[in-house]
C-alpha cells in the first residue's frame, strides 16, 4: 500500500488565473499556478546552498475561486494534496507527461488581506465590513 501525500511551501511565480469549465449542466472552476519551493543546504566545502524548484499545482471548485481571488504572483501559500501525473500526446504524435500537485487544502503564508483583487466585483458601501470579515474567515479555513 502507497500513499501519494505532498505539503509545499512557496511562492506563487505568477497571478494565478481560474477558468470555469463546464460538464454537462454542472460548471466548476479550476485554478493552475506554479510554486516556487526553495531547500538549503551545505556543501562540502561549508559554503551554504540553495536549490530552487517550480511545481506546478491546480485546484478545484471553491478552492480554485479562493486562490484566484486572494493569492496574487509573490503570495506564500503552504499546499496540502497529492502528485498527479497528466499524460498526452502532442501535435506529432509523441507521447508526453507532466507532474502536477492536485490541490486538497491549501493556507496562506505571510501578509493576509481581505481586499479582492482591483478586477474583482467591490461589495456595497454599507456591508463592506460584514463581507469582509467572512471572506478572510472563509479563505483562512478553507479546505475542499
Amino acid at each position: 500500500m502507497g500513499m501519494n501525500i505532498v505539503v509545499l511551501h512557496g511562492n506563487l511565480t505568477r497571478d494565478p488565473e481560474v477558468r470555469v469549465l463546464e460538464f454537462g449542466e454542472r460548471k466548476t472552476s479550476v485554478v493552475n499556478f506554479t510554486i516556487a519551493t526553495s531547500r538549503h543546504f551545505k556543501k562540502s566545502n561549508g559554503e551554504k546552498g540553495q536549490e530552487t524548484t517550480f511545481v506546478d499545482c491546480e485546484a478545484w471548485d471553491r478552492g480554485a475561486e479562493v486562490i484566484g481571488e486572494f493569492f496574487t504572483k509573490g503570495s506564500g501559500i503552504v499546499v496540502h494534496g497529492a502528485l498527479k501525473n497528466d499524460n498526452w500526446e502532442d501535435k506529432e504524435g509523441k507521447k508526453r507527461s507532466s507532474m502536477k500537485v492536485r490541490v486538497e487544502k491549501f493556507d496562506m503564508v505571510g501578509k493576509r488581506t481581505a481586499e479582492p483583487k482591483p478586477e474583482q466585483e467591490q461589495p456595497q458601501e454599507e456591508d463592506s465590513d460584514a463581507v469582509e470579515a467572512e471572506r478572510v474567515a472563509e479563505a483562512e479555513k478553507v479546505a475542499f
